[in-house]
């Protein structure tokens, strides 16, 4: 069992703090009330100088995708043209425009690029693909209108990210600059060392992702396996062309190892890809929100920050 640092125990204990013991069992209803108030918990204020405004774009068949723009207020910095676009994580359940808004606010700040957040139909309400249609909707209207775009998303938020570039491959080299994906799901939960490892960790175990992975599809995982690329990002068949990538596991989780198998399986299809093992030693699933009371988050989140800087060159 991986012994965390003092700061990064007291996140997981404020955290833990927000759900009762059996919260496994609660309602969704109450699960996204839980939650809610563990983001307003950890919430910190917007940068000066980030300003943001609610919006919403159309898909296909006149569905309204909710988003957040951010944007910095006097940009003059040159990125003018280049848009993060966020995707939240949640288990495909929980989650919305709030959740993570200053962690939206804090990447537009300091990587200077505006961002648009994608409040994407949740599950069970919502089944694939909803979800990733949401997010190719947004997606693709800024591909449309002549933007350049950096997919960034953490835990589900990350996986849908990915399916995101499995599905816009034809825009890598042009407009769809890279992904930087932070402790996604990206191997519909087969058994890892880390699974096995950390089945128990705090903020996400192996149950958990029992439970979170075939919800999007009723409950029934024995349609999963024949579900492609747009439901899980290694469940596409060919990984060449796909932008350069970013990985960002947490060491505590039981997700770690499947971005070192992405990064293989995207090695071999000879893309471009970091995996930052070394910046999540010691840290937890989640760990986005430790970034005001831990250096080891802050360290990370910094880090991601220049990763997606250094897509835009």
């Amino acid at each position: 069992m991986t012994v965390l640092d003092a700061q990064m125990q007291i996140f997981v204990d404020q955290s833990l703090s927000f759900y009762p013991a059996d919260a496994i069992d609660a309602s969704v209803a109450q699960q996204r009330q839980w939650y809610n108030a563990l983001c307003k918990g950890f919430a910190a204020p917007l940068p000066n100088g980030i300003g943001f405004k609610d919006d919403t774009i159309v898909a296909q068949g006149g569905h309204p995708v909710p988003i957040r723009r951010y944007q910095h207020q006097s940009q003059t910095n040159g990125t003018e043209g280049i848009h993060i676009v966020f995707i939240h994580g949640g288990g495909f359940v929980v989650g919305d425009l709030n959740s993570h808004h200053d962690i939206c606010g804090q990447l537009a700040n300091d990587t200077g690029f505006d961002l648009v957040a994608v409040d994407y139909r949740l599950a069970p309400e919502h089944q694939y693909p909803d979800d990733i249609n949401d997010c190719l909707s947004v997606v693709d209207n800024l591909l449309q209108t002549g933007q350049k775009v950096i997919l960034v998303g953490d835990s589900a938020g990350g996986t849908l990210s990915a399916c995101v570039a499995n599905a816009r491959k034809s825009y890598v080299g042009t407009q769809l600059l890279g992904q930087v994906l932070i402790y996604p799901a990206l191997n519909r939960g087969v058994d890892t060392p880390s699974m096995t490892e950390h089945a128990f960790a705090p903020l996400l175990s192996k149950d958990d992702m029992d439970y979170y992975l075939p919800i999007r599809v009723g409950g029934d995982r024995s349609i999963i396996a024949s579900l492609g690329g747009n439901y899980m990002p290694m469940q596409t068949l060919d990984y060449s062309g796909l932008p350069a990538t970013h990985l960002f596991p947490a060491q505590v989780d039981p997700l770690r190892d499947d971005c070192e198998i992405y990064a293989q399986a995207l090695r071999d299809a000879n893309v471009e890809v970091t995996n930052h093992l070394a910046m999540g030693q010691g840290l937890v699933h989640c760990y986005l929100r430790a970034r005001n009371m831990s250096d080891k988050a802050a360290a990370n989140f910094e880090a991601i920050c220049t990763a997606i800087k250094g897509l835009a060159k």
